[in-house]
């Protein structure tokens, strides 16, 4: 847990809660669950509301009724409250005991520790509204923190980027560079893994600038947030350059060992995506010796699987299924649907570059039809784009176009435009083989 996640909570709610609509956060948390979905915004309207009306809502330029939101909450699937219905809260009470609120604090923290991310994050829940009615907004921020945190580790994508804005967006940040800089960097993390890239870009570049005289951690996150987004996003090598160098000043100021090997994971990665494979390997071995199991057991298998994947990138298997083989072992038990796909399809690039294409498409295959990882599957074409690369192996054009297609169109819903451009471009390169293919099949029957 982060060291503004370890927070204690000394109130207790002894009010009735009245409900009411508030409008912060309101459309980007619709649009977030809607896209999760995968519907369209005619889709989520139905029979009852234009799609034009959902894009104003989501953009903020229609208020909503008590009405439209538990429509919308029904037609997603989703309570109201999840959609924005907040408690609207009485004047702050003085004199509140403090028993029951420390208590969820302590069951909070170890659930955390647990690893169980659901109780965590309702404790915390009950912990900002007891901090609201207590009239207590800095330790409201920090109970929020907690939630924001404990919806991304369950890979919540959705909830974390609401609470996360509601953070960056909070009384308590407008008067705090750095609380708002760590807000905008949890915000820039979630969007990112949500495949959300120009919001990730966005409040990754703001956290950055707020950053500069916070203290060297927090301008160590937002840069790192920034650099995965940007290495995401495809930015020009020379602009993730100049931010990893920006990042090397930073490092000899960090004082944890742990952060830095965050750090070196973050370089080695950027160094990976520049192609200076020696310089990556060097720094993923740095962070490897510096991240330990026993501090964050899942970032230290996250990191095997990121650094084998970097490797097969660039070609190389020496030590990956070594990797993979660790990777897998902790994350089956512990890692999200996310976790689950990313390790599957470094499995099926390492079987491909072994020789066994064949074998390598079966794997995808499955992968794209297992509904344990489906969010992870429609929230990005990467499994659709390697399996296109799978065809081309096997000399099956005309179903590699079909899968590039397929990417393409993934990467475009979640607004991946260069990564979607480039698949619509490899479609095009292969509808003439395609056609070739047809016509001397029918020439030869």
């Amino acid at each position: 847990m982060s060291t503004s996640g370890q927070i204690g909570w000394e109130v207790r709610r002894r009010c009735v809660l009245t409900t009411s609509l508030t409008r912060d956060g309101f459309g980007a948390r619709l649009r977030a669950t809607r896209k999760r979905l995968g519907m369209s915004q005619a889709e989520l309207g139905g029979d009852r509301y234009t799609g034009s009306y959902i894009s104003h809502l989501e953009s903020g330029r229609r208020a909503a009724s008590h009405d439209v939101v538990e429509f919308l909450a029904m037609r997603l699937g989703v309570t109201a409250d999840e959609l924005g219905m907040e408690p609207s809260l009485p004047e702050p009470i003085d004199n509140l005991d403090n028993t029951q609120a420390l208590e969820h604090l302590l069951v909070a923290e170890r659930a955390w520790y647990d690893r169980d991310w659901a109780t965590a994050g309702k404790l915390a829940t009950r912990a900002a509204a007891s901090a609201l009615s207590a009239g207590q907004p800095e330790r409201h921020w920090q109970a929020l923190y907690v939630r924001a945190q404990a919806a991304l580790a369950e890979g919540d994508f959705a909830d974390a980027i609401h609470f996360a804005e509601r953070l960056a967006d909070h009384q308590v940040a407008a008067t705090s560079p750095t609380l708002r800089a760590q807000a905008l960097s949890l915000s820039a993390t979630a969007h990112r893994v949500g495949d959300e890239l120009p919001m990730a870009l966005v409040h990754a570049g703001q956290a950055v600038e707020l950053a500069r005289e916070a203290p060297p951690i927090v301008l160590a996150d937002a840069l790192m947030c920034l650099i995965s987004a940007a290495l995401e996003a495809g930015r020009p090598t020379a602009a993730t350059d100049a931010l990893c160098t920006r990042l090397e000043d930073v490092l000899p100021h960090v004082e944890s060992a742990h952060v830095r090997g965050v750090v070196y994971w973050a370089l080695g990665t950027a160094a990976f995506k520049s192609g200076n494979v020696p310089k990556g390997l060097e720094l993923h071995d740095l962070a490897m010796e510096l991240l330990s199991p026993r501090r964050d057991l899942r970032m230290w298998l996250r990191l095997n699987r990121s650094a084998a994947n970097c490797r097969l990138d660039a070609g190389l298997t020496d030590g990956v299924r070594e990797m993979l083989e660790v990777a897998r072992g902790g994350l089956s038990l512990i890692g999200t649907a996310f976790d689950m796909f990313e390790l599957r399809l470094a499995e099926a690039k390492l079987t491909l570059l072994e020789g066994h294409p064949q074998k390598a498409a079966g794997m995808v295959e499955d992968l794209l039809a297992d509904p344990a990882v489906r969010p992870a599957v429609i929230s990005n074409g990467k499994g659709e784009e390697l399996l296109a690369e799978i065809e081309l192996d096997l000399g099956r054009p005309d179903r590699a176009r079909a899968a590039f297609i397929r990417a393409a169109g993934l990467y475009g819903k979640q607004e991946q435009f260069r990564r979607a451009s480039q698949c619509w471009q490899r479609a095009a390169e292969l509808e003439n083989v395609t056609v070739q293919n047809a016509s001397g099949l029918a020439a030869a029957t």
